[in-house]
């Protein structure tokens, strides 16, 4: 009976450190996306420099954002999209999907830069835009003031 015991200790314990390590990965992952929360500005200069794009992407903890576009034509303002969406990280690369449109994600690798940039290099896209712009990347700045 004293085995039988000391096995179901063995077994208890195992499984108490099994849920713990558990845990720890749900948890790093949680502070990894939280490097992500708060307001982001940006901005692209397209090859023709006749376009420039900038935008403001707002993420939440629940991993929702919402993206005002400007897109600017000859230094002229043409056009403003409000887009929300959701955003998540998966193994090493971020994900945004916009609400009602398109099939699927955006995907872009991504490197911090200090605490309050973060660069992302395009690995898939929805192929939303026209122009698909080989090894497109941009830098995101964290709004002064944003978590």
């Amino acid at each position: 009976m004293k085995l039988s015991t000391l096995f179901t200790l063995v077994l208890l314990s195992c499984l108490c450190l099994s849920s713990n390590a558990g845990d720890s990965k749900t948890g790093s992952a949680k502070v990894a996306m939280e490097k992500f929360v708060g307001a982001w500005s940006g901005e692209y200069v397209h090859k023709n420099k006749n376009r420039r794009d900038s935008w403001v992407q707002t993420r939440t903890a629940d991993g929702v954002f919402e993206l005002v576009y400007k897109v600017h034509q000859h230094g002229v303002l043409s056009s403003t999209e409000i887009n929300k969406g959701t955003w998540w990280l998966e193994g090493p690369y971020f994900y945004e999907k916009q609400n009602g449109k398109y099939d699927k994600a955006d995907k872009y690798s991504f490197q911090f830069i200090g605490n309050d940039q973060i660069k992302f290099t395009e690995i898939t896209t929805d192929e939303k835009t026209s122009e698909l712009i080989e090894g497109y990347s941009f830098v995101d700045t964290r709004v002064k003031n944003s978590p």
